[in-house]
């Protein structure tokens, strides 16, 4: 009798175990609630802004000039490829700065690329450093005068170089 107690005891577990899990997974997450514009707001409110963009820019732009520097131009060429698709995050979710991101990218990235495809590291390394000049000067230019890009003295990337 005592066994058989505790078999209903533990079934009626259960089946309460199942029907909490069910509910809690049936209702939508904080995020989702709301109108749809509500919702769309606070979904964006959550998308990262420049800063974190930027650090991930950073390393990729740094991976780029180590792998050139070691000839691997298909890393260089991949890691700036990334570094444009991040910074295409940037414009979308801080559209007030994509017209800032889109002049940099045409005066500045566009020539470090060809540098990429010519295999030409001089090139590239005084295309880089005119890249530096114009970050750090975009920078100031938007009241961050204090955000200076550095090469660090390594590659942040273990797979930027051959």
């Amino acid at each position: 009798m005592k066994t058989m107690k505790m078999s209903i005891i533990a079934i009626l577990a259960a089946a309460c175990l199942l029907i909490f899990s069910a509910v809690s997974f049936a209702s939508p997450p904080d995020w989702n609630q709301g109108t749809t514009d509500q919702r769309i707001r606070t979904l964006s409110d959550l998308q990262p802004g420049l800063g974190t963009v930027m650090i991930e820019y950073g390393n990729r732009f740094s991976a780029a000039y180590y792998a050139a520097k070691g000839g691997n131009w298909g890393m260089a060429a991949y890691q700036l490829k990334e570094a444009g698709e991040i910074q295409e995050v940037g414009e979308a979710t801080r559209p007030a700065h994509s017209p800032a991101l889109k002049s940099f990218e045409h005066s500045y990235l566009d020539n470090l690329n060809a540098t990429v495809k010519a295999k030409d590291f001089k090139q590239f390394k005084a295309a880089f450093n005119q890249t530096i000049e114009g970050c750090n000067g975009c920078h100031a230019a938007s009241g961050h005068a204090y955000i200076k890009y550095q090469l660090p003295k390594r590659s942040p990337s273990p797979t930027s170089v051959k």
